[in-house]
């Protein structure tokens, strides 16, 4: 394999035998529309113009990217999770692959590797696809599923450019695609064939990545897919209930549940509390709903949506169905099989739904990664976060960096014992984690004061140090704007944007954009001669401490990312070390602390010197 890395328990492990962690980046958040014509959600979606789309430019263009993969290394991310979507590869119809666009991501790889980045693939899809309110799938899959997209927005089945994005999955367009994607042979027999058409698709079209990429020795491997859903698949009386996700504003009515939108999406209006789903009667299907058809739902004789079969999603000759063990496990198989026909020895990034807490993984394939997301969840929902009284998800209410990282640990400390018990104590490496810039209504775009977002991300960042978790940061958006944030569903995750460049909040040309900067860039080891057991940075005295188990078999430094917006461009620190040496390169923005020899617990504190 040409990354040369492996994997020993929650590590990754370098070809010289260090243990590794993996700090990175998404790049990035507009990947997920057209570059030509301009895709952003804010400017609508051009359902006539499916096939005539390129996303050639995205994340950025070849003329503008280098800046910014430098200023991603400069700010001491080692690896990027490079977003494609199955759209951007094959828009133009089934097993039409766009050349363009292969070449142009092989061209951001190959440069990423230039500048020592590890790369994955991520392909990315939300709610199915853009024209269900995400992204990640080509328009054409829906009319293997015999749906008509130009309905889905006027029978209330697709909110487009929404807040509350994730709730498109519990409409009919992207449940019903999740499902058929997932168990389509199982669960719908009138559509017999459409999963393993969808899935052969996508997995050829992911392939044509690898075959670009696969010789570049920075590409570590692929995620198999982005934030799946598991439609319909194990759903019970649950279709009864509806949920939302964002909490940002405030509804007259509960919302809508997946029966009720079952029943609108087949032509019926359904009302309720002063409201009404589907007022004009407008079908999403083209030839009438398949799951009314196999008896799942009905209308009774008062025009009220019910719920025929309670079990039919949920369970099949006495046994329980789950989205993960029945759909995604044997998809990730496959995915597995596929990707390392072309690839071998590539690492597959695997995801499950981020709803579900508790996956399951096997298998001792040392080159598979539990890739599960990860967020503050409250802070990302109502899109608020006050340092001096902080909500948690535990019920307390803290204050201060120490009490509110300390929250973040919990949960995280969790995920850390869930993988090792539960996912065969593969690497944990969030593949997203992140917070809102414009959170508290934009405050900080009016006083140029990303205080409140600084001390957000130290708090994440503590969390994912007390547990040694890898993590690629959400997100990295070379075309972010105050007024349309990410360009997507009124996101705005990026660490850089491009109406932030007249302010520089480090020392360094490349640190203008950034927002927050010095609490997403900080010091962390980057490969250890052994395996590091604890590490600490206090941005007051702008302290790191690190130990390390050192293992006398290992022939290299320890590097740790040291930078200049906490030491200044000389980076003059102090050391203290209880064995071997450290030598700083300034320019680099690294210490490599070499105690080769040495065996056992060895320390090192590095902190603001003369």
């Amino acid at each position: 394999m040409a990354h040369g890395y492996t994997t020993s328990g929650p590590w990754f492990i370098d070809p010289l035998g260090r243990h590794t962690l993996l700090r990175g980046v998404n790049f990035g958040g507009s990947t997920k529309m057209p570059f030509v014509p301009d895709g952003r959600t804010h400017l609508g979606v051009d359902l006539a113009g499916w096939r005539d789309v390129s996303f050639v430019g995205r994340p950025a263009p070849l003329d503008e990217v280098d800046e910014h993969l430098d200023r991603i290394v400069h700010w001491g991310f080692n690896t990027l999770r490079l977003l494609v979507t199955w759209e951007a590869i094959e828009h133009a119809g089934p097993g039409i692959h766009d050349d363009a666009y292969l070449d142009y991501v092989a061209e951001v790889t190959r440069r990423a590797g230039d500048r020592g980045l590890l790369v994955f693939i991520d392909p990315h899809e939300d709610c199915w696809s853009r024209f269900t309110g995400g992204d990640g799938a080509p328009y054409w899959t829906f009319e293997l599923a015999g749906l008509v997209p130009e309905r889905f927005v006027a029978a209330g089945q697709a909110e487009l450019d929404a807040f509350d994005w994730p709730a498109n999955n519990q409409r009919v367009p992207a449940a019903t695609m999740w499902t058929l994607f997932f168990a389509g042979d199982l669960l719908c027999p009138e559509l017999a064939g459409v999963q393993g058409e969808l899935q052969d698709r996508y997995l050829e079209a992911i392939a044509a990545v690898a075959e670009r990429i696969a010789g570049l020795p920075n590409v570590l491997g692929y995620d198999t897919l982005n934030e799946p859903s598991g439609g319909y698949i194990g759903k019970g009386t649950s279709l009864l209930r509806g949920s939302r996700f964002m909490a940002r504003e405030q509804f007259a009515i509960a919302p809508w549940s997946p029966l009720e939108h079952l029943a609108a999406a087949a032509g019926n209006p359904v009302s309720r509390d002063g409201a009404t789903l589907n007022p004009d009667g407008v079908s999403v299907w083209r030839d009438g709903c398949p799951w009314q058809r196999a008896g799942v739902w009905d209308i009774d004789a008062d025009g009220t949506p019910v719920l025929a079969d309670p079990t039919y999603f949920k369970e099949r000759d006495g046994r329980v169905l789950s989205a993960w063990a029945d759909g995604m496990v044997p998809f990730i198989h496959r995915f597995r099989d596929r990707l390392r026909a072309v690839h071998p020895g590539c690492f597959v990034f695997i995801e499950g739904s981020p709803l579900e807490q508790h996956l399951s993984w096997d298998d001792p394939d040392p080159l598979v990664v539990n890739a599960r997301h990860w967020y503050d969840v409250l802070t990302l929902a109502t899109r608020t976060f006050d340092p001096d009284a902080y909500h948690s998800l535990s019920g307390r209410t803290v204050q201060g960096v120490e009490a509110i990282g300390a929250e973040l640990s919990d949960q995280l400390g969790a995920f850390a014992a869930h993988s090792r018990q539960e996912m065969s104590d593969r690497p944990l490496l969030l593949g997203e984690f992140g917070i809102p810039y414009e959170m508290n209504d934009g405050a900080a775009y009016e006083s140029g004061d990303y205080g409140a977002q600084a001390v957000a991300l130290e708090a994440n960042y503590r969390a994912l140090d007390d547990h040694f978790i890898h993590g690629t940061q959400w997100n990295y958006t070379a075309d972010n704007t105050h007024a349309h944030g990410d360009g997507w569903n009124r996101e705005d995750l990026s660490i850089f944007s491009a109406d932030d460049r007249g302010r520089n909040e480090g020392p360094h040309p490349l640190d203008a954009g950034g927002r927050a900067v010095a609490g997403f860039c900080r010091p962390h080891v980057v490969h250890a001669a052994g395996r590091p057991t604890a590490m600490r940075f206090d941005p007051a005295t702008r302290t790191f401490t690190l130990t390390v188990d050192a293992d006398p078999a290992v022939d290299g430094p320890t590097e740790i990312y040291l930078p200049a917006i906490h030491y200044g461009p000389a980076l003059r620190v102090a050391v203290a070390a209880t064995a071997g040496s450290v030598a700083i390169d300034a320019a680099g923005q690294r210490a490599r602390w070499d105690h080769r020899g040495a065996s056992g617990a060895v320390s090192v504190e590095l902190r603001p010197g003369p």
